[in-house]
């Protein structure tokens, strides 16, 4: 390998890492902003349900088609237009802000940038393989894991003040901002091979057809298969985790007040700990597969000391848990991405992480619906049913691995 293109890879790396970290930065704000304007300004509560519950149902319309795109064209031109289209909408929506019609356009503006994520997600997902050496894409996924770890500890405390400062309006063009850097950024991408960035021959086959293609080949791959079915129980489970955390904050309002801030920054600090030691040394393992359900046990196993540790006398113990549970499920995130990224055939690559993400999408809500009715939010004592079951399905799951030789 040439010197030249040591150093193109790294850029590469670079790029996709700063890309992808003020694209993540850019949201919190747009986010943020949008939620305060709607409660604030507009001041009904169907409109802020509407503007969430419209992302996640067209997610779940169009992730599928965006993967079948996302394998049939040039995914570095597509990442770029749909940025580029990304800036336009919330420049637009900038406009908007305080005018009579703010309701609907911010509703509409957030339901187009659901189409376009749709779109840009499995793609972007999609070209690592085509810009970061197959050796190299764990220490990638690792990096851009924990700087954006990193934003989201400290990128609501910027985004507050940068709310305050620019207002609404300032905030929707920020954002816009962030998604035209991304876009300049992307443009300076290079392929590691002659065939990166080609355009696929014409399809005969119709979108449907496209998509059920995608579906025949995970059915084929039993080992991809496989982890799919198991991030399926993980989202689940997550979606249980992320329900019960809240309450937290009235299981310890007499010991550690405001709890569960306290919990998600040490959870913060937590995933990035774990995604520098993945970079490190996990990323290095051989069986990929064995290690990424190690680090999901590992996940089970730290909720079922919560429980314990809320008895301490020293009730701040309790906080340890959270952190352990983010270094371990930053090891399993980086390590179930990075395996699907070099041991899928890069043909399929767009549609099956479309299908990982629509699966991912449907499963957590049916988690929070069934952890809302079957758990007691106001007992620390539920920690034990989350991590029990993700510790279960993890061993089944082992077993599973041992008996079938799955490797990588």
């Amino acid at each position: 390998m040439s010197q030249n293109r040591v150093r193109g890879i790294r850029k590469n790396e670079a790029l996709l890492w700063i890309g992808g970290w003020t694209s993540k930065f850019g949201n919190l704000v747009f986010d943020y902003a949008n939620n305060v304007t709607i409660v604030n300004l507009i001041g009904k509560p169907w409109v802020l349900a509407l503007y969430q519950s419209a992302e996640t149902l067209i997610q779940i319309l169009f992730n599928l088609i965006g993967g079948a795109k996302a394998d049939h064209g040039n995914r570095k031109r597509l990442v770029i237009v749909t940025d580029l289209i990304a800036a336009c909408i919330c420049a637009l929506l900038g406009l908007f802000i305080g005018s009579g019609w703010m309701a609907q356009v911010m509703i509409v503006a957030n339901a187009l940038l659901a189409v376009v994520y749709a779109f840009n997600s499995p793609t972007y997902k999609a070209l690592v393989r085509e810009v970061i050496e197959r050796d190299r894409i764990g220490f990638a996924n690792s990096i851009a894991h924990a700087g954006g770890e990193m934003i989201g500890l400290i990128g609501p405390v910027i985004g507050v003040m940068l709310v305050g400062l620019i207002g609404a309006r300032g905030a929707m063009w920020f954002d816009a901002g962030t998604f035209l850097v991304s876009a300049l950024l992307e443009m300076r991408l290079t392929g590691i091979t002659s065939e990166a960035f080609n355009d696929s021959p014409k399809q005969k086959e119709s979108v449907l057809g496209q998509i059920a293609a995608g579906f025949r080949y995970l059915w084929g791959e039993k080992h991809i298969l496989f982890l799919l079915i198991l991030a399926a129980f993980v989202n689940f489970f997550l979606a249980g985790y992320n329900l019960l955390l809240p309450y937290m904050d009235r299981v310890f309002a007499a010991e550690v007040p405001h709890f569960y801030g306290k919990a998600l920054s040490v959870s913060a600090v937590g995933g990035i700990i774990g995604a520098f030691f993945c970079s490190k040394v996990l990323v290095k393992m051989q069986n990929r597969v064995r290690t990424l359900l190690l680090c999901l046990l590992g996940t089970g196993l730290s909720l079922l000391l919560e429980p314990v540790l809320a008895k301490h006398a020293f009730a701040y113990l309790a906080l340890l848990p959270f952190g352990l549970f983010s270094m371990a499920l930053a090891g399993f995130n980086i390590l179930f991405m990075s395996h699907v990224q070099i041991a899928v055939d890069p043909e399929y690559l767009g549609r099956v992480f479309s299908i990982i993400f629509t699966v991912a999408v449907l499963f957590m809500p049916c988690g929070s619906f069934v952890c809302a009715h079957a758990l007691d939010l106001q007992r620390v004592e539920s920690f034990y049913v989350i991590g029990g079951g993700i510790s279960l399905v993890t061993i089944v799951n082992l077993f599973i691995s041992v008996g079938d030789t799955i490797s990588d």
